[in-house]
C-alpha cells in the first residue's frame, strides 16, 4: 500500500524508538488509488497499526470509530512447571507518534458501521458518503513525516 514509508515504530522501555519502513518498489496498489480503512471497537492490534501507517502517511481515509487499542508487545515465555509467563517489552506508535495503546486509532469520518450481513463481517455500504471519503483524502494535509 506505500513505497517506501515508515509503517510503525516500536518504542520500548527505555523510550528507544525503532523504526519500521515499508519496502522500497514492492508497492501492490498504485499510490494513486484511494483507500479507505474501516475500524470499530472489534479492530486490534495489527489492523490499528496498518490503519495509524496508512492514515497518518495521508495514503487512506479511516471511516468507523474508534479502535480497540491494543499496541503493546509481549513476549511470551514457557516455563518448565507448564505454566507461561506473558511480558509487555515495548508499544507500537504510528508514524506521527499516536500511541495506540489504550486510545486505539480515532476515524476521520464517525459513523456506525452498517448492519452486519454476515457475522463478523459488514459489507453494506450503502449509507457511506465516498463523496466525503473522496473530499478528506483530497484535503489531507499531513504534517512532515520524516520518512
Amino acid at each position: 500500500f506505500m513505497d517506501d514509508k515508515i509503517a510503525t515504530s516500536v518504542v520500548d522501555s527505555n523510550q528507544v524508538e525503532m523504526p519500521f519502513r515499508t519496502t522500497k518498489g514492492k508497492s501492490l496498489i498504485d499510490p494513486k488509488v484511494p483507500l479507505v480503512i474501516w475500524l470499530d471497537g472489534g479492530s486490534a492490534s495489527a489492523s490499528e497499526v496498518l490503519a495509524g501507517a496508512l492514515h497518518d502517511q495521508c495514503r487512506g481515509v479511516i471511516m468507523g470509530s474508534n479502535s480497540f487499542g491494543k499496541g503493546l508487545i509481549q513476549a511470551v515465555y514457557g516455563l518448565k512447571n507448564g505454566t507461561g509467563l506473558v511480558l509487555t517489552v515495548a508499544k507500537y506508535v504510528t508514524p506521527n507518534g499516536t500511541n495506540i495503546q489504550g486510545s486505539g486509532i480515532t476515524p476521520d469520518i464517525s459513523v456506525k458501521l452498517p448492519m452486519l450481513l454476515v457475522p463478523g463481517i459488514s459489507s453494506d455500504t450503502s449509507k457511506v458518503s465516498f463523496k466525503d471519503t473522496a473530499t478528506i483524502a483530497d484535503r489531507c494535509a499531513c504534517p512532515a513525516i520524516e520518512n
